[in-house]
């Protein structure tokens, strides 16, 4: 049934704090400072404040400078974050299928600083989402039952294989591009939808309609994009009370203990 929650829209409506939710962003950045293009309000303590001026309680995060320059300064900064804030941080390891023979070591690395995941975004490395560069992340992902979030996963056929061939380890959708991964996210219970960038009027209720809420995650975009610019399409959308709890939130928890992480 379509109808607008009072709660959740007075909160979007008057820029209340989501008090009494617990919020989960599962798509953050780190280190603007860093990025090929300028972000201010970007370092590390900004991103937390946003948090707490929204109500967020937990972020997944991963670095900007990673993404096209020294994946490892980016992932120390990454890392970094966590050190500074352990309970509001989860830090995923950026890498380069470029640099393929160096990953599982990089990974190695990561997960001795404290990181739990793996962010992929080889299209804006300029490198096939199917070529086989990307396989130790998927291996390392699978050994150590760590979530995988990519820009995208190319072809819906190609994730459905992954999440079958390496069924201990989670994969997020990173981006929300219409139904495209719909059947997959449903089929697999180690895929899961992030809506980060579902920003058009009713991609939140077409999202719903296509897949189970308890498989669509919450994610910002932020600092590249403002975290409520990101949360409001959610607050606003017609959809259940129930379900807007699960995609804020519920369903990242539940992602995140049944895909932990093992850190050192």
């Amino acid at each position: 049934m379509r109808s607008l929650s009072s709660k959740f829209r007075r909160i979007a409506m008057l820029r209340e704090r989501l008090d009494g939710e617990y919020v989960v962003d599962c798509h953050t950045h780190i280190g603007g400072r860093s990025s090929i293009y300028h972000l201010p309000d970007s370092s590390t303590e900004d991103i937390v404040a946003e948090m707490d001026r929204i109500g967020v309680d937990l972020a997944i995060t991963f670095s900007f400078a990673g993404i096209t320059s020294d994946y490892a300064y980016g992932n120390d900064v990454a890392a970094e974050a966590v050190r500074m804030f352990p309970d509001r941080f989860i830090g995923f390891a950026l890498v380069n299928p470029h640099y393929h023979t160096e990953m599982d070591s990089e990974l190695e690395r990561c997960r001795q600083m404290g990181l739990r995941g793996i962010k992929l975004i080889s299209h804006y490395q300029k490198y096939p989402i199917e070529g086989p560069g990307l396989f130790p992340a998927f291996e390392y992902a699978h050994e150590h039952s760590w979530m995988i979030l990519s820009h995208d996963w190319g072809p819906p056929e190609y994730l459905d294989r992954l999440a079958a061939t390496f069924n201990n380890a989670c994969f997020i959708v990173g981006h929300y591009f219409a139904p495209t991964y719909a059947e997959v996210v449903t089929k697999r219970e180690n895929v899961y939808q992030c809506t980060c960038a579902a920003l058009n009027f009713g991609d939140v209720e077409a999202m719903v309609d296509s897949m189970p809420a308890d498989k669509i995650v919450f994610g910002s975009d932020m600092p590249d994009l403002p975290l409520m610019f990101s949360l409001a399409p959610i607050l606003f959308a017609r959809i259940s009370d129930s379900d807007k709890r699960k995609i804020i939130g519920g369903t990242a928890r539940s992602m995140i203990e049944r895909w932990p992480g093992n850190a050192a």
